[in-house]
């Protein structure tokens, strides 16, 4: 976190979505935009994530780290791992996948 580039408080991880496997792995130009696109909405809600959230998330999600190289590598208990990527992936899911609006009601 010392090293990423901060902006008004929050890490910066934009960058990060120019350089990903989902994208490599990609040859149509229209997929790629489609594919970066989700990528800066997914990085800018992750960057929102409280800093042992965003650790855990980026070594086991980005990184693809088992729990437990996570555990060892921050210095914490496994349990707390699994605690913040489950509060880390509730979050990001409700703010990259809302649910829709209730359709129930009076219509005119």
């Amino acid at each position: 976190m010392a090293s990423t580039p901060h902006r008004d408080g929050w890490p910066e991880l934009g960058m990060a979505a120019f350089d990903t496997a989902a994208l490599q792995s990609l040859d149509d130009p229209a997929d790629r935009v489609d594919q970066i696109t989700e990528s800066l909405k997914l990085f800018a809600a992750m960057s929102r994530l409280p800093s042992s959230q965003l650790d855990v998330m980026v070594l086991r999600r980005l990184w693809n780290r088992p729990p437990e190289t996570v555990s060892a590598l921050l210095g914490v208990p496994l349990a707390a791992v699994r605690s913040d990527e489950r509060h880390a992936t509730r979050f990001l899911e409700s703010v990259l996948c809302p649910p829709p609006p209730p359709t129930e009601g009076n219509t005119p």
